[in-house]
């Protein structure tokens, strides 16, 4: 899995077994470097792939369908990487969850072999010591992201990524005896980064190595394989939430973008508060609220304040770097792929949803991560483009909120007060925090064009912007729809 980060290929048509085989052993170790049993860390694995399956079906059937639309996304080597490696470091979906007792196929040669066992935890010695932030930041890198990307995946400062690599190289450095090659600047920082790489790869070669003779790739494959359904739905295995399950209405899972929940505030507001309020309900208030829930709608919602929320974190660094003091901390390298990584979510999953599909989405956020090929963060021309993909998305959240609120009202809906508000009540209010965004955007975007020929060097239009508040509007809405899922799954 560590290669490079860059890569385009597209798999959409390549065969779902090439990449099963090619992925799902790295995967397993993925989990065990974070503190998995080898049996948890296949369930992982073979969940994360089982999903993986049905979205390469779910586009390929788009494809079909749509054969004269040139907006049909493509999922990259890379993408569908990081989708998988987001899936199993989340902890799956429950989509193909084995027996109560019994082990997932994946471990069809003998998962209690001792001496695998042995060489396993002699292969992650040197990462005993990590934390859960540290573990995740390589676990990440080990899957091929680039440091950018991870910034992207894990909601963290490309400072932090990059101390956080150094630290690990030096522990490596440490174990083996190996020097690595240092630097404080960029240059040498991008060789050590380079030398810790290598050294990574090692490590995730040495702990595939050390699981070989357990895992039956052709059992699991099978098992993978075999959750999927003739109609093509995904067939369940076990106990799984009733929300947010892959189908032909929702193609888009809900690890269809990372959300950051250390932006959330510590006092419940809007969707907030009517999922706690609806989680201190009994059994019955939950079973009501269930009826005509509007799942699609709110997926979409989820979707559109998560990317927002990461385009509004990228404008925010990116504008930081501006100044001299900064300039090295978001790198135009790290900024690109975390645009990247960003535009692929976004061309995934945002035409997926018939009430924003017609929105500008994916171009607007395709033109920031292009930008950056040759102009650098802190620019003008990637502020303009900032500017430009914040405004589709607020666009596309408010077109999603306004078909949740429609769904809201159809026949069989619940309509019904909780303890915390009723949820068209927060959406209500969730819609005027939207229009307030659009409406500074718009302003924005129009001082930025009039004055892009006037400014001073370093001083830009949209640093004068209320991050902070667009930030906490996004993270309260989309963290708001997480808590009301689990609080639904409860029942």
């Amino acid at each position: 899995m560590a290669k490079d980060p860059a890569d385009t290929v597209a798999v959409s048509g390549v065969g779902f077994g090439d990449y099963y085989r090619a992925h799902v052993g790295p995967l397993v170790a993925l989990s065990l470097l974070r503190g998995a049993d080898l049996v948890e860390a296949a369930r992982l694995a073979q969940d994360s792939m089982a999903v993986a399956r049905r979205w390469m079906d779910l586009l390929a059937a788009n494809a079909v369908g749509a054969a004269k639309d040139t907006r049909t996304p493509v999922v990259t080597a890379q993408a569908l990487r990081s989708w998988t490696c987001r899936m199993t470091v989340g902890g799956g979906v429950g989509t193909l969850r084995p027996a109560h007792g019994t082990m997932p196929a994946l471990l069809g040669k003998g998962s209690t072999d001792a001496l695998v066992q042995a060489r396993t935890v002699v292969a992650l010695a040197p990462l005993r010591e990590l934390n859960e932030r540290q573990l995740n930041v390589i676990a990440f890198r080990l899957a091929g992201c680039a440091p950018g990307a991870i910034g992207y995946e894990l909601g963290l400062s490309m400072p932090k990524v990059h101390r956080t690599l150094r630290h690990v190289g030096k522990l490596l450095e440490a174990e083996t005896g190996v020097r690595q090659v240092r630097g404080a600047e960029a240059p040498g920082e991008a060789e050590g980064t380079s030398a810790a790489d290598v050294r990574f790869a090692d490590l995730l070669g040495e702990v595939a190595a050390a699981l070989d003779p357990v895992l039956d790739l052709r059992a699991g494959l099978d098992e993978v394989s075999g959750c999927i359904d003739a109609d093509g739905t995904t067939a369940r295995r076990g106990p799984v939430p009733p929300l947010w399950n892959l189908g032909p209405s929702l193609p888009v899972p809900p690890f269809g973008a990372p959300v950051l929940h250390s932006f959330a505030e510590p006092a419940p507001s809007g969707v907030r508060a009517y999922a706690a309020g609806l989680a201190r309900c009994d059994a019955q208030g939950r079973e009501a609220a269930l009826g005509g829930f509007p799942t699609v709608e709110l997926a979409a919602v989820r979707l559109g304040a998560v990317l927002a929320l990461q385009v509004e974190r990228f404008r925010r660094e990116a504008e930081r770097s501006g100044t001299r003091a900064t300039r090295d901390e978001f790198r135009t390298e790290d900024a690109r792929a975390f645009a990247v990584a960003l535009a692929q979510d976004a061309a995934l999953a945002a035409p997926m949803f018939d009430a924003v599909k017609d929105l500008d989405v994916p171009r607007r956020v395709g033109f920031l991560a292009a930008g950056l090929a040759h102009d650098d963060p802190w620019t003008n021309e990637v502020s303009y483009d900032g500017i430009e993909a914040s405004l589709a998305l607020a666009q596309f959240r408010r077109a999603a909120v306004r078909a949740a609120l429609r769904a809201l009202h159809r026949p069989g809906a619940d309509t019904s007060p909780q303890s915390g508000g009723s949820l068209a009540e927060a959406l209500t209010q969730s819609l005027s925090n939207t229009h307030r965004m659009i409406h500074q955007l718009d302003e924005l975007n129009s001082d930025l064009s009039r004055a892009e020929s006037t400014l001073p060097d370093g001083y830009y239009v949209d640093m004068t912007r209320d991050f902070d508040l667009h930030q906490r509007f996004h993270a309260d809405l989309a963290i708001g729809i997480d808590a009301v899922q689990e609080a639904l799954s409860q029942h």
